[in-house]
């Protein structure tokens, strides 16, 4: 009969559904403990922890499926060691899970805590935030190696990050393969976020009497599979504390803690290193979407401006003449094409005329929906693998709808880039348990043929370049006609009302654009500061639409803002406005709206938007909604960048919330 194998550190007990009788213990509990079982075996939860802690355990744990917290006891008349108990349901089973709690400092963990805390609030990138994080994990734990392993879309782990001692080897820069981390040990880490071993090389405890009905993979105690162990030896550890690291996404990383000897670690410990976790995972991913903000930023102050597309409408061809070094850099492209009318205008290192024709060709029939198209590795792609562009190795292309029948391309190139991979062990395209694969010593693997990868902020960011060059080239579409086509005054009207749509609304959702919600918060300001007639700004966005957009697909994310659109739209008053004011970003201009009134609109389409059902998105909608209200001083920059900030607190706080923007500072003199 199997029997499940638990580590020594901990007990274990088995209760009834009830709590009161205990059916089964782990085999150390006497030792760890001192509760001896009689020898009939029966034993009740009373007997065992006293009357009073048992009570207060089925109390707690009455019609809940854990208890909400650790509990602390003492069992005076056997020894003064204070115990640490976790108690939880698994089928109609309770299980209790009781550690020892050796005497600490308290008072100087939590000042050690508080201090790293306020170090990672202070870290302002990415690998000053993640040294701080390892050497904090290292001197409150006392591990011999502590390393930040970081997970590529093809789930291979990179040491990003390192604290290291004398005893272990450096991992830093190293690669591991995606075998070492299968999807089972990946989804564990979604409801079991910290994984201790203590001693990789102890004999594990079992259940007494034999208990196999139930599941303890649940549990803390469980001892490390034959394969984890065999896997930990092969690294030359002992010991090893592992803490997942989840993003906006999914799993962003592990935090992996080793030592060369059986090490200990405290559950104050463990709770404190947890937290340190958790708040340098939510400081990183803040970080990022500040970067992510800024390079949006200077894409969107490289575009041309829509203005001067209509004052001064230039060619295609010039416009690429003009701009393409610009774009090529943000992009970190070495060719660029613009493909107008059935004609390639070309900049950089591109394909020939008739490969781009091709490619255009078979754009327009596999990919159908208005987002962007991308590959790192044109030879291996299905669309382009048949394709003589022997000298690019990626690209990212982006539609550019001129009307209803027709679509402009936008194409950006990117060449080889051959890159050396430091492995710690070697990965192999079939991968194999841990238990059977071979020992490797560290190698070096040459990837070629591909190109750097397409982040999701540049494919954002090609997106909006798309959407101004569709308003610069179809306002010289316009100009032409308006020189050459004078007595076409039928074609004429039409085209002038189609750059008419394109300058002021959306193409996707109908509603004003960026321009023309500028436009708008510009006149109010100009009334505003004429008459002290008080207006807001509610920026809000859409949370989690990358999630929709990956896991429904573009289409739905495209429904999603449409029908957001239509809801708010149809909620506001007649002298009220909404634009689109990029991606998922919409901005509601609302006129004579004090502080109150502006809060009050913005509670309510956030209630109205958490009951959107959109036919296919099995997911809530919500968004974040963050408000200003325009104050003496204030121009449009500043106002929306109260707005900005308040909304990124709301989704920093949690999302589906409304944060109002904090006063402007006073000018100093």
């Amino acid at each position: 009969m199997f029997r499940p194998l638990l580590q020594s550190f901990g007990a274990l007990l088995v209760l009834d559904a009830d709590c009161r009788r205990i059916q089964a213990t782990s085999t150390n509990l006497a030792c760890l403990t001192g509760i001896e079982l009689p020898e009939n075996g029966e034993l009740s939860l009373a007997c065992a922890l006293g009357k009073r802690l048992s009570q207060r355990v089925r109390r707690e744990l009455q019609g809940q499926q854990r208890l909400p917290g650790p509990l602390a006891f003492i069992r005076p008349k056997h020894s003064s060691v204070r115990f640490q108990l976790h108690a939880y349901r698994v089928d109609e089973q309770v299980i209790v899970e009781i550690e020892p709690l050796n005497p600490l400092g308290k008072r100087r963990l939590l000042g050690t805590v508080n201090e790293r805390l306020m170090h990672l609030a202070e870290a302002t990138h990415q690998e000053e935030l993640l040294d701080s994080l390892v050497n904090a994990i290292q001197q409150l734990t006392g591990h011999d190696r502590v390393s930040v392993c970081h997970f590529d879309s093809d789930w291979h782990g990179l040491i990003v990050a390192e604290a290291l001692g004398e005893r272990l080897p450096s991992l830093l820069g190293q690669r591991f393969p995606a075998s070492d981390f299968p999807i089972t040990l990946r989804r564990s880490y979604e409801n079991h976020p910290v994984r201790l071993i203590e001693d990789v090389n102890a004999p594990p405890e079992m259940l007494m009497p034999a208990f196999s009905a139930i599941p303890l993979s649940g549990s803390f105690l469980r001892a490390p599979a034959p394969e984890r162990q065999r896997y930990l030896k092969r690294l030359g550890v002992s010991s090893s504390l592992s803490l997942a690291m989840q993003g906006d996404t999914g799993l962003w990383g592990l935090v992996f803690c080793h030592s060369a000897t059986p090490h200990s670690v405290e559950p104050p410990v463990r709770d404190a290193v947890r937290t340190l976790v958790q708040m340098a995972t939510q400081r990183m991913l803040l970080l990022r979407a500040r970067q992510e903000a800024r390079y949006l930023q200077r894409v969107q102050d490289s575009l041309v401006l829509s203005t001067r597309a209509r004052s001064e409408p230039q060619s295609p061809q010039r416009l690429l003449h003009e701009q393409a070094a610009t774009w090529m850099k943000l992009f970190r492209a070495h060719g660029i094409v613009l493909w107008v009318n059935g004609g390639a205008y070309q900049a950089g290192v591109t394909p020939s005329p008739e490969a781009i024709s091709q490619f255009v060709l078979r754009l327009e029939r596999a990919h159908v929906h208005s987002g962007p198209w991308c590959t790192r590795e044109l030879a291996k792609e299905p669309l382009t693998c048949s394709l003589a562009m022997p000298e690019q190795c990626g690209a990212l292309a982006v539609p550019l709808s001129m009307n209803a029948t027709q679509r402009a391309w936008l194409i950006l190139f990117r060449p080889e880039q051959v890159e050396t991979l430091y492995w710690a062990m070697q990965p192999s395209a079939n991968p194999l348990p841990a238990s059977i694969v071979t020992p490797s010593v560290a190698w070096y693997e040459e990837v070629v043929g591909k190109s750097e990868a397409w982040q999701r902020v540049e494919r954002l960011a090609a997106v909006d370049l798309g959407e101004d060059l569709t308003l610069a080239i179809s306002a010289y579409e316009i100009s032409s006609l308006n020189m050459h086509l004078e007595r076409e005054r039928k074609a004429l009207a039409e085209a002038n009302q189609r750059l008419e749509q394109l300058a002021h609304f959306d193409p996707l959702t109908k509603v004003w654009n960026r321009y023309r919600i500028e436009e708008a918060i510009n006149a109010e300001l100009v009334a505003a500061k004429r008459y002290a007639a008080a207006f807001a700004l509610l920026l809000f966005d859409v949370d989690n639409f990358k999630q929709i957009n990956d896991s429904y697909g573009h289409s739905v994310g495209d429904d999603v803002l449409v029908a957001l659109a239509r809801l708010v739209e149809s909620s506001l008053r007649g002298c009220d406005h909404l634009g689109r004011w990029g991606g998922e970003e919409f901005i509601v201009l609302a006129t004579h709206s004090d502080v109150d009134a502006a809060v009050g609109l913005a509670e309510r389409l956030r209630s109205l938007v958490a009951e959107l059902h959109i036919a296919g998105l099995e997911q809530a909608v919500t968004v974040s909604i963050g408000v200003a209200v325009w104050q003496p001083g204030d121009s449009c920059k500043t106002l929306i960048s109260r707005a900005d900030d308040a909304m990124y607190r709301a989704k920093h706080g949690g999302r589906n919330r409304v944060e109002m923007a904090l006063e402007p500072m006073a000018p100093t003199h």
